[in-house]
């Protein structure tokens, strides 16, 4: 590793994370990674943030082959009441609803293969506010694709 690389990763660290997670201009995502990473910190951000998005996406949809794809085999989910989910829990509770998942406030932390994403998740039905929850989910990148491995609720 050069001095150059040296003093890219402290800046990152030391100075705060980047934004640039693109979309919602009410976002933001920040980000510590490796110096040994071969893409950009956005880049990643933006493949972790489409992962999540398509997670909600097939969550609302009972989208069960999706979601398959998207879960580590050792995800775990402690959702806002506190019930310990295992993958084949989590994908057995999927059905499709009528209510959809409005993510904002995403930061994204990433270092190594594994990504942190903190956020609020609002659950709307005819644009009725049912829920909002702060949320971390984690990613960890198996193959070369984001996977989730372990997901948490709060109501707020």
């Amino acid at each position: 590793m050069t001095r150059k690389t040296i003093g890219v990763v402290v800046a990152i660290v030391v100075f705060g994370g980047l934004a640039g997670c693109g979309g919602d201009t009410t976002e933001t995502a920040t980000a510590s990674i490796s110096a040994t990473a071969s893409v950009s910190v956005t880049e990643e951000q933006d493949a972790v943030l489409a992962q999540e998005a398509r997670w909600l996406t097939a969550i609302t949809a009972g989208d069960r082959d999706t979601i398959e794809s998207i879960l580590s085999p050792d995800f775990k989910h402690i959702t806002s009441e506190g019930t310990l989910l295992g993958r084949d829990e989590e994908i057995a509770s999927i059905v499709p609803v009528t209510f959809t998942m409005n993510a904002t406030e995403q930061t994204v932390d990433i270092v190594g293969d594994t990504a942190v994403i903190h956020g609020v998740n609002t659950l709307t039905e005819s644009s009725n506010v049912l829920a909002r929850e702060r949320f971390t989910d984690v990613f960890v990148k198996q193959n070369g694709t984001w996977m989730a491995l372990s997901a948490q609720e709060t109501a707020i």
